[in-house]
């Protein structure tokens, strides 16, 4: 009953809040908050998109998700905060259902979710003037607990008058080799083992090619090429099974989507696809073939690749995207987490529901102490979960 209590206080709370933020920031000439359906989305709005640094924060990606990922219910739109000039400061695309805004547009794909939310100051503002568009719950995925104009953003989503809590989404493994060789030396035995007596055996006698294939000319090509190895591994169908095809030709013409491919006896082994941008390299979908196991493809093939984006493309910095796995930490040195977050409405019944079940239960748990397995946000070296 108190939890119930404390919810309908903010309700109250929040009713207040809203009003005055709708009149504060929606007057006159002050900033506003705009609505576009993706394709209908002005020049000036997408630029700030093309203008971020990462694979995942370009117009394009978006595009991809919006047309490959969304169910029939579902539809994207870019939330931007117009200035008083008449100029996008601040965005972030959305997905929507009956008109109101449920979660962000990501995919399970998705390793970082990259908004271009501006300033600390324009990403609060736009999170004050999004809270009263989100329906009874607007979730969040695969944020960087580090970005400081992300959590402004949820700053404002919580002065709009909607109830913030953040979770542990996924582990990201992830390095940076400024001296390939110095990486290299200070790998395990076994990873450094089993590259040398695979590889070496299979090159010598040109069983073993690789092939980083050029996306830009014939990206059908590598489409046809990963999914053939794909439909051979041993994981599932693909949920969005248009979604590969699609970043392959989009994202490969702009030169962001990478894929390497092995092949052992003239037969395609392995296939890796990563993202490339400036000295960033993320390896997002990765695939072998059980038939060849003992040749350890995969292995191998991530051997070249890091040895190929670090000499030709100046990466630096290297991520392994979502996930734990267990071989991850043969590869990349530290961890850290991705975060999620459960913005939920006190306006409506299901989001005070969402507030007394999800969210009030979880911030006792984390004022008790923290969740097993350690803190959102950590940086660690080699650690073991």
């Amino acid at each position: 009953m108190r939890q119930i209590r404390t919810a309908r206080t903010r309700y109250k709370k929040a009713l207040f809040l809203d009003s005055f933020v709708s009149h504060h920031f929606t007057q006159g000439d002050a900033v506003r908050l705009e609505s576009y359906a993706m394709p209908a989305t002005p020049a000036g709005v997408r630029s700030l998109f093309d203008r971020q640094d990462r694979p995942e924060g370009c117009w394009a990606w978006f595009e991809i998700l919006a047309d490959t990922t969304l169910s029939k219910e579902e539809s994207a739109c870019i939330m931007a905060l117009i200035d008083e000039a008449g100029l996008a400061v601040s965005a972030i695309p959305l997905v929507a259902v009956s008109g109101r805004m449920v979660r962000g547009l990501t995919s399970p794909f998705t390793t970082l979710f990259c908004a271009p939310l501006g300033s600390d100051q324009n990403a609060r503002t736009l999170g004050i003037l999004l809270a009263g568009k989100a329906g009874a719950t607007l979730r969040l995925d695969a944020l960087d607990p580090a970005d400081d104009a992300a959590l402004a953003f949820q700053d404002g989503l919580a002065r709009g008058g909607l109830v913030v809590d953040r979770f542990r989404h996924f582990a990201n493994w992830f390095e940076r080799i400024d001296n390939l060789t110095g990486y290299w030396n200070s790998r395990e035995s076994r990873l450094k083992s089993t590259v040398k007596r695979k590889g070496a055996p299979l090159q010598r006698d040109g069983r073993l090619v690789f092939e980083a294939i050029d996306l830009a000319a014939d990206w059908r090509r590598g489409v046809q090429i990963y999914e053939a190895i794909y439909a051979q591994s041993w994981k599932p169908a693909e949920p969005y099974p248009h979604f590969i095809a699609a970043l392959l030709e989009k994202m490969g013409q702009r030169g962001v989507a990478r894929l390497g491919v092995a092949m052992i006896e003239g037969a395609p082994a392995a296939a890796q696809i990563w993202l490339v941008q400036q000295d960033r390299a993320t390896i997002f979908k990765l695939a072998h073939d059980p038939a060849f196991d003992r040749q350890s493809p995969g292995t191998l093939l991530t051997h070249w690749m890091l040895g190929q984006l670090y000499e030709r493309d100046g990466v630096r910095q290297v991520d392994f995207g979502r996930g734990d796995d267990g071989y991850k930490r043969l590869w990349l040195a530290n961890c850290r987490d991705r975060e999620g977050v459960l913005a939920a409405n006190p306006r409506r019944l299901k989001g005070l529901l969402a507030v007394a079940v999800d969210i009030l239960p979880s911030r006792i748990v984390k004022h008790l102490g923290p969740k097993a397995g350690g803190t959102a946000g950590r940086q660690t070296g080699n650690e073991t979960r």
